[in-house]
């Protein structure tokens, strides 16, 4: 973020860097206060539980360059994305003539957004990500100009007792869809390194081991969720929390049954690094899929593409990792994260039974769920 006097510029780019752009902001408008919204577009669009997103100050001065492609998303929202990478930049609605800035794209946070709220809580009928991170205003819909909740609001949403044998996911546009199925024998029959939510990486004992079928939970019968803060993650989305459920290949495939096809529909692979590889929707810009060559049969599905009955976090289906951000230490807005992670450990001290989430995860090697690239110092 670079200063003249009292207007500041302020840069953003996506992973692979051919999107990048700056706006520029007076003193009295920083930081700008940065929104988590749970509406069902947002949730299905980004692929997360929620997209992070600061309004820019009206008149801002906005540059950007690159491959952008665009979304219609409604009749005056317009969200644009990355064409080779799927990284959400920004939104504009034409109809308030608001233009969003995605945070996660942003090169700097401290100083240029601060959390203020949630919003759009009641399209996420459980609470979602919100549970997490209670520190601040939740609104049923817009702020200001819908209900504002109290603390207690989702006390009687509960996990769905019903024991479907199938999972519907898809994005927005719907030109990815595909469906999961409950764990079975097979699911925990494979090989995979340990990802980084389950533990930092140790050097002592071979990685390739793999003594537990670590993602799954609660004896076998659900897959492990995640949330994840590495810089990866953040610049391919374009928000600050990523959301994943750890799935076996074997337990997703198409909607007509047929096995999982990476290249199915209007899914598109952006290779993040060497032997590592994401899908998201060329039409809408989901994130979507997160695999490797060293655990090719686990795949790592964006949890906000899930449509399970009781609600985004899909709880009769996922057990939460709570005691861990994954690669916390690389958040680019260490306040939300910080606040997430303290937020993630009351809650699985209230929610998640005992012996679910106290599991012997060994010191095993874990494999770095982003493959961090060397992307130095952003500012």
């Amino acid at each position: 973020m670079s200063e003249t006097k009292d207007t500041h510029t302020v840069h953003f780019s996506c992973a692979c860097r051919q999107v990048s752009g700056s706006f520029k902001a007076h003193d009295r408008d920083l930081p700008l206060p940065l929104s988590l919204c749970h509406c069902n577009t947002c949730r299905h669009q980004s692929g997360l539980l929620c997209g992070s997103y600061a309004t820019l100050p009206k008149g801002a001065e906005f540059e950007i360059q690159g491959p952008l492609e665009f979304y219609k998303a409604s009749e005056t929202v317009f969200r644009f994305f990355c064409s080779n990478c799927g990284a959400n930049v920004y939104v504009e609605d034409t109809n308030t003539e608001d233009r969003d800035i995605c945070t996660g794209v942003l090169e700097r946070a401290e100083g240029v957004v601060l959390l203020k709220q949630h919003i759009f809580m009641a399209d996420s009928k459980d609470g979602g990500l919100c549970d997490w991170i209670p520190d601040v205003e939740a609104w049923e819909g817009f702020s200001k100009v819908s209900r504002k909740l109290d603390a207690d609001w989702n006390n009687g949403s509960k996990v769905s007792s019903k024991r479907d044998e199938e999972l519907q996911a898809y994005c927005h546009c719907k030109g990815v869809r595909f469906k999961i199925t409950r764990p079975d024998e097979s699911s925990a029959n494979l090989t995979a390194p340990r990802g980084d939510i389950v533990g930092p990486p140790t050097m002592e004992q071979d990685g390739s081991k793999n003594d537990e079928a670590w993602w799954l939970r609660e004896n076998g019968t659900k897959y492990l969720g995640g949330t994840c803060a590495c810089n990866e993650c953040r610049l391919a989305s374009g928000f600050d929390i990523q959301a994943w459920a750890f799935v076996p290949k074997a337990n997703i495939s198409q909607p007509n049954g047929e096995p999982l096809d990476f290249s199915a529909g209007t899914l598109k692979r952006y290779d993040s690094s060497e032997g590592v590889y994401r899908e998201f929707c060329s039409k809408c810009g989901a994130t979507v899929f997160w695999h490797s060559d060293s655990r090719p049969e686990l795949i790592d599905v964006s949890a906000g593409l899930l449509d399970a009955e009781e609600g985004a976090r899909a709880e009769s289906w996922l057990g939460w990792k709570t005691e861990r951000v994954s690669f916390h230490e690389e958040a680019q807005n260490k306040d939300l994260i910080s606040r997430l992670s303290a937020g993630l450990k009351r809650w699985g001290e209230i929610r998640v039974p005992p012996s679910a989430d106290k599991d012997s995860l060994g010191n095993e090697q874990t494999e770095s769920d982003s493959k961090k690239p060397n992307t130095g110092d952003l500012d």
